[in-house]
């Protein structure tokens, strides 16, 4: 994303009662403990890490469905 990075676009869609309740997921080659909990301090409900498989996407979706 040329503007901004996905950590500021978690805390955008946060901020704005609109869309504060979608649930961000994060898909990132960073996958280290420290990562997942700074995602969710930005607002995501998840970090998959890259690579991932197709059931961990559909797994951590329907957590949320």
């Amino acid at each position: 994303m040329p503007d901004m990075d996905g950590y500021e676009a978690c805390r955008n869609l946060q901020a704005n009662a609109e869309t504060k309740n979608i649930p961000v997921v994060f898909v990132s080659s960073k996958n280290q403990k420290a990562d997942h909990m700074w995602g969710k301090m930005q607002g995501a409900k998840a970090l998959i890490g890259k690579p991932y498989t197709p059931e961990q996407i559909l797994e951590t979706l329907r957590a949320f469905g």
